[in-house]
């Protein structure tokens, strides 16, 4: 079992927030119903807060009811979280100063490890947006107020601190063919969807599991965390067009007809079409590479 390269807790994990933990979970959504398991497994003590408290179905743990105000400077609130190796942001934090605000209350609290805290905020890929192959080192769109975030952090803290770019999120009962009736309604829709971009759960827990056992490798740094597949959306509507099951209501779209009428004004011989007509597309191998993995789900299994 591999060794995590954060300030190890040894204190037993409990609901009770005062008691330091190696990993702590600022707001513990869908994303975080995967990293339990993972955590367990890999003998990481962890807490987690959501703005009410609430107890996450299917989970056993708890949650600790936290409320970030980037306009409060009252530590209360950072008194009840518990002190950690490292802190996962899963919320957005946007714009200037928010990344800042919330470290130094955090640390100004729990100031035993702040030296050595590491912090992990997770984002969305969609902060680049020019076409054609695009890496971690590819620039970002700053008018994002998300992006000039995540890039308050790494100033801020440097090698402490990484940003992991997370492609579209899918798993459970969260699946792409669902999405179609939303992101395509009309023909033109479908005209102009190019590539997909996925992640699964499992796999975004993975990474962050891997960011820990491999920090020397990810941190001051942002990456593009995706399943190293561009999905043509073209090759994936026709395939769901029967038997497809919406999230929206009304009659369905005639998918079929409508790409295999784009095929021809296009001329498209066969999907999926070449990434020259997919427009964006992501080259996540360089993360997978640091923390010598490999995502694990995708839409073929």
């Amino acid at each position: 079992m591999s060794t995590i390269s954060i300030c190890r807790n040894p204190q037993p994990v409990s609901n009770s927030s005062t008691n330091a933990v190696d990993l702590l979970v600022l707001g513990a959504g869908w994303t975080y119903t995967f990293l339990p398991p993972l955590l367990h497994h890999h003998n990481i003590t962890y807490q987690a807060t959501t703005r009410d408290g609430r107890r996450i179905p299917g989970l056993l743990k708890g949650t600790i009811p936290f409320i970030f105000d980037p306009a409060s400077d009252d530590p209360a609130p950072y008194r009840a979280l518990p002190s950690a190796g490292a802190v996962l942001i899963v919320f957005p934090l946007k714009g200037r100063g928010q990344s800042t605000r919330l470290v130094e209350m955090y640390n100004g609290v729990h100031k035993k490890e702040a030296g050595r805290r590491r912090w992990i905020q997770l984002g969305s890929t969609g902060i680049w947006k020019s076409e054609g192959w695009l890496d971690r080192h590819s620039p970002v769109d700053l008018s994002s107020e998300r992006a000039v975030a995540e890039e308050e952090l790494l100033a801020i803290l440097k090698r402490r601190a990484c940003v992991l770019n997370l492609a579209g999120l899918w798993g459970g009962e969260r699946h792409p063919r669902n999405w179609v009736s939303r992101v395509a309604k009309t023909k033109e829709d479908v005209k102009g969807k190019g590539a997909l971009h996925l992640v699964h759960g499992e796999d975004v827990a993975r990474a962050v599991v891997g960011c820990l056992e491999k920090w020397e490798e990810v941190g001051a740094r942002r990456w593009i965390v995706c399943n190293l597949r561009s999905w043509d959306w073209w090759d994936l509507i026709l395939g769901w067009a029967d038997g497809r099951k919406d999230e929206g209501e009304g009659q369905n779209p005639e998918y079929e007809k409508w790409v295999l009428e784009l095929m021809e004004e296009q001329r498209v011989r066969s999907l999926p079409r070449g990434k020259d007509r997919l427009g964006r597309c992501l080259d996540g191998r360089e993360f997978w590479e640091k923390v010598a993995q490999v995502p694990r789900k995708t839409l073929l299994q």
